[in-house]
């Protein structure tokens, strides 16, 4: 089994059956909703057009990166069609305005003032 996948569907050892999908990219900070519809999408974009898993970290040298830091993140959103038509205009224009905002306030930030600011704000 490739247990480094960030997402993968796991099968019993006896009966190779399948028991549970793991999700591994996530976190508390996640919008469960949004989280769940951007890996609902890509799983039935990746159906509807018929394309082929990747195969186990056995067998692939490396796959591509994900985003290192939230500007990163934000300008690969950007560049994702098929995730902003499912968020709709408004709420994918919000969601970058937002992050981005975001993101300004924490390069101007040391980690311990915004470890302050989000004690402060809890």
């Amino acid at each position: 089994e490739d247990k480094e996948s960030p997402l993968r569907v796991c099968l019993d050892l006896e009966s190779g059956e399948t028991t549970n999908v793991e999700l591994k990219l996530s976190d508390s900070m996640a919008n469960i909703y949004l989280e769940l519809a951007t890996v609902l999408t890509a799983g039935l974009d990746g159906i509807m057009r018929n394309l082929v898993l990747r195969p186990s970290s056995d067998e692939v040298q490396q796959s591509p990166p994900l985003p290192t830091s939230l500007p990163e993140s934000i300008e690969c959103f950007q560049k994702n069609a098929l995730l902003r038509a499912v968020m709709g205009d408004d709420l994918a224009t919000n969601y970058v305005a937002l992050r981005s905002a975001e993101a300004e306030l924490a390069s101007k930030s040391t980690l311990e003032e915004e470890v302050i600011n989000a004690y402060n704000q809890a």
